[in-house]
């Protein structure tokens, strides 16, 4: 039997949720913890919306609250070849 699955599911939510509580946090206008509460709520709401379509392997530990190739980069310690750019930690 053929299994379906996605590679990535857009994060931001169908109105830009995230980005628009990442904005709230950064002005100071949303704590943590809401900014935390929108991410898992919009998690949660992303992964059903797979699985009530039928998706068999959803995919999971893929959300980034704002670039994904940002995360990457300070997850695998990448550092770049130019010597005069410090390490992500020091700044």
């Amino acid at each position: 039997m053929v299994q379906s699955s996605v590679l990535g599911f857009p994060r931001m939510g169908g109105n830009r949720e995230l980005k628009k509580a990442n904005e709230a946090y950064w002005a100071d206008k949303l704590s943590r913890d809401d900014l935390l509460a929108e991410a898992k709520r919009l998690r949660l709401e992303h992964w059903k919306l797979q699985k009530d379509a039928g998706v068999d392997s959803i995919p999971s530990n893929d959300f980034a609250f704002y670039d994904h190739v940002l995360d990457h980069i300070q997850m695998f310690n990448v550092r770049s070849t130019n010597p005069n750019t410090p390490p992500l930690h020091s700044r």
